[in-house]
């Protein structure tokens, strides 16, 4: 299968690729810190990087989405990942999520990497909606969903745990980019 033009996109900071192999020591080291994973359900050893690239890169075969290392331009230090990713949380539909290495907290990064996966979700796949969750108490991803323009819609559950849902629909996104 050829590679979709979106394999690889490029915001003012940062830039974004396709997961690969050569990302499983970036990832380890990110599940591998408590301050990161507290808001996803607990660390990762590399067995579980392991399985979860291969998943990844076999949601990247069935859709033609799913997540891209995030690194920062300038320096091409990796700084975290986003994904558009099919979910059946909230009902049958599309995720964006994100995660930030906690060296690089409140620089933006988590908004500006999430809205790629939001514009070609909406420009190029022509999602009617797409969703975002985390844990109620995660108020930092909270203040990035509203501030893409998610609006609440109530508490789920999710990897048995109980969260937040947040829903973003294709007319409200393309109000706040229009012009």
């Amino acid at each position: 299968m050829s590679p979709v033009p979106w394999e690889r996109w490029v915001t003012e900071r940062l830039g974004g690729h396709r997961v690969g192999a050569d990302d499983v020591d970036f990832l380890v080291e990110i599940f591998a810190d408590e301050r990161v994973t507290k808001t996803l359900g607990g660390p990762r050893d590399r067995d579980r990087v392991l399985a979860d690239v291969d998943r990844w890169n076999r949601h990247w075969d069935e859709y033609d989405i799913g997540l891209w290392i995030v690194e920062h331009r300038r320096t091409g230090e990796r700084v975290g990942w986003t994904m558009l990713h099919h979910t059946d949380t909230g009902g049958p539909g599309f995720e964006v999520g994100w995660t930030i290495a906690a060296d690089h907290w409140r620089r933006g990064f988590a908004g500006e990497a999430a809205g790629m996966p939001l514009q070609i979700g909406f420009c190029e796949l022509r999602l009617d909606e797409i969703v975002s969750f985390t844990l109620a108490d995660n108020v930092a991803s909270r203040g990035v969903m509203e501030k893409l323009g998610f609006t609440y819609d109530g508490e789920v559950e999710h990897a048995g745990l109980p969260h937040v849902l947040y829903r973003l629909g294709s007319e409200t996104w393309g109000r706040m980019h229009d012009g």
